[in-house]
């Protein structure tokens, strides 16, 4: 199989093997390797080198791994037959990891389901156990396609582990008995999981695969057909699935065919959805026809860039950041619009906005604190440290041995507890609505409630499983991130203590957006005696606050660190500015020039320091990568 297969997608730029690696080696497990095989092994770079004729299997396995650790090792079960393309974004990905691929079970088709069964964790995807002819899996999530690749790093330690492997009596020394399937590879792959390697799990895509007799069809199309599918993602929501994505689509082969680049396209959306806000702010039926069309088809490049990147591999944590800051701009800067025009017709909105505004920042701190809140606790679930003979890991005795594929039935809940979280194409389609209706109280209302709807959800599901101890929280799993989170500013370190026993509260992850919204009703109090129609004051205050948050929530996502000690001196933190509020209203200080220009103020300091902050990733990446959303 080649790389050159029609139909192409992209030019020979986005089709480019070699991004991130320079090769590897790759020994095929359980045969000799088809010709197909090696020519796709071939065609990524890899180096199919002889099995080493140790005494047993993995003696042999272990040579092997010994020859060169300087490289990535890859290994295939012979009976494998696979497209270089599928290979791409396991051997040639910015992410070094010892990773196997691995199938869903709604993937699979009749016939496949004597594959080996593998379990691996929901948000690391690390593989936990694995299942053989003679070694059984407890609630397994997928199926083993049949390729491994094992970082250079991590040659050595799979060569001690394949040598302890050896002088057991799983050991096949002479290939599998007569009437059994051949599972030399999965016995390989099962010795690194039990043995403490961490072993990702990469879903294979929708690509098309064959082992043994058993075929995966994939998606329709060329091999780079199916790259393009699977660079658009599947399960960001209802609306984006079914509409939104297959235009995308279109678009992203077309800019992959002229080479565009993530970045550009990202600044492509962000003006198109800033002409949708200037439209909105007129005031005209007409224009807000045209903002519409403008919000729309800047969602369906905030689509293409993210494929784009997907697609050709171009990934880095400035690409990230441009591209949340980008959406939050434009969803704040519509909502002020329409709030604006409220104003202008006499229908003041401010207050409804301001509750808007912080439930859409409120929104993205709690869910990131809560998912790393949940990955501290998947932390502590390793695979199981067992030895090679013995047949069953550590699973219940009355678990499920197959996995499950999803039903009808699981696939609604799925779907309507996503249109229930409200994702952005969503809440873009109840913008757009509302620009089409010209109607500033139905935009602002229709969104309110749908935003307000999905946070209770959210918050209800969560703070359920939490108080019902269904989390398997451990105080020991407190998160560090939470205090700056929190913005605590000037009090950071007197209240450092306290703080730290926060933390360790199961509901600690709630801190950093309910200080968000203490803000927020200290500037709606403060501006109790303001005229309404200068209540935009109070919105730009908090747009500052909210797009620090966010920021620092990519910030410590994408690189791990937060923001420096003299940023919470300098803009006070949060408890103070609520103190400060509040003291404003109590003694009818200018409330309005004090919000008006704090929020200058608070904005030039954030946007100084986050550009400063983050041209350290910038230099470190080119300016057309990204990292996938």
């Amino acid at each position: 199989m080649r790389l050159d297969e029609r139909a192409l997608v992209g030019d020979e730029g986005a089709r480019r093997v070699g991004i991130h690696w320079s090769g590897g080696d790759a020994l095929v497990v359980g045969g000799d390797p088809s010709a197909d095989l090696r020519e796709t092994a071939e065609q990524v770079g890899l180096r199919i080198r002889p099995r080493p004729a140790g005494p047993t299997f993995f003696t042999s396995l272990a040579e092997a791994a010994e020859e060169d650790s300087t490289r990535p090792l890859v290994l295939f079960a012979a009976e494998l037959t696979i497209s270089p393309v599928a290979l791409l974004d396991l051997v040639d990905s910015p992410n070094d990891r010892t990773a196997a691929l691995t199938l869903s079970p709604e993937d699979v088709p009749t016939g496949v389901e004597s594959w080996a069964t593998v379990r691996f964790s929901s948000h690391s995807r690390r593989v936990l156990s694995l299942g053989t002819t003679h070694h059984v899996v407890t609630n397994p999530t997928g199926y083993v396609a049949g390729v491994v690749r094992i970082r250079a790093a991590d040659r050595r330690t799979a060569a001690d582990i394949w040598r302890a492997a050896a002088r057991t009596s799983c050991d096949p020394c002479h290939g599998p008995q007569e009437g059994e399937q051949d599972d030399r590879f999965e016995l390989a792959l099962l010795s690194l999981v039990r043995s403490g390697l961490a072993v990702g799990a990469a879903p294979l895509g929708p690509y098309s695969l064959r082992r043994r007799r058993a075929i995966v069809p994939g998606v329709p199309g060329s091999a780079w057909q199916q790259r393009l599918r699977n660079a658009s993602r599947g399960n960001d929501g209802v609306f984006s699935t079914a509409v939104i994505r297959p235009l995308s689509r279109r678009v992203t082969a077309q800019g992959l065919r002229l080479g565009w680049t993530p970045n550009v396209v990202t600044g492509v959306s962000l003006l198109l959805g800033l002409g949708a806000c200037a439209l909105a702010a007129l005031d005209s039926r007409v224009a807000w026809i045209f903002a519409a069309v403008l919000l729309m088809s800047s969602l369906v490049l905030d689509c293409v860039d993210g494929e784009i990147a997907r697609f050709t591999r171009r990934y880095s944590a400035m690409g990230a950041w441009l591209d949340g800051v980008a959406d939050r701009a434009k969803e704040f800067l519509m909502v002020a619009s329409v709030a604006w025009v409220a104003a202008r017709r006499g229908e003041p909105m401010w207050s409804i906005a301001i509750v808007l505004l912080v439930l859409l920042a409120a929104r993205h701190v709690e869910d990131y604190a809560y998912v790393r809140r949940s990955r501290c606790a998947e932390a502590r679930v390793l695979p199981d440290r067992l030895p090679l003979d013995v047949p069953r890991d550590l699973g219940p005795a009355d678990a499920p041995t197959a996995p499950r594929p999803p039903t009808k039935r699981s696939n609604a809940i799925r779907k309507a507890k996503q249109v229930l979280h409200l994702p952005i194409a969503e809440r873009y389609l109840i913008m757009t609505l509302g620009l089409l209706w010209f109607s500033p109280a139905l935009f602002l209302w229709a969104l309110l409630a749908a935003v307000g709807l999905a946070f209770i959800w959210t918050e209800v599901g969560r703070l359920g499983r939490v108080l019902a101890r269904r989390d398997d929280f451990d105080p020991a799993d407190a998160d560090r991130q939470l205090p700056e989170l929190t913005d605590l500013g000037l009090l950071a370190g007197p209240t450092a203590g306290l703080t730290s026993r926060l933390t360790r509260w199961p509901i600690a992850w709630q801190l950093p957006w309910l200080m968000l919204a203490a803000e927020a009703v200290a500037v709606l109090i403060s501006l109790r005696d303001v005229p309404s129609t200068i209540h935009w004051v109070g919105y730009a205050w908090l747009v500052a606050v909210a797009w620090h948050r966010y920021d620092l929530v990519y910030r410590l996502r994408e690189t791990g660190r937060g923001s420096p000690l003299w940023l919470g001196w300098v803009t006070l933190g949060a408890p103070v500015r609520i103190a400060l509020l509040l003291l404003a209203a109590a003694l009818a200080w200018p409330v309005p020039a004090i919000l008006g220009w704090g929020a200058l103020a608070l904005m030039m300091v954030y946007a100084a320091e986050s550009a400063f902050a983050w041209s350290a990733a910038f230099r470190s990446s080119r300016p057309d990568e990204r990292v996938t959303r």
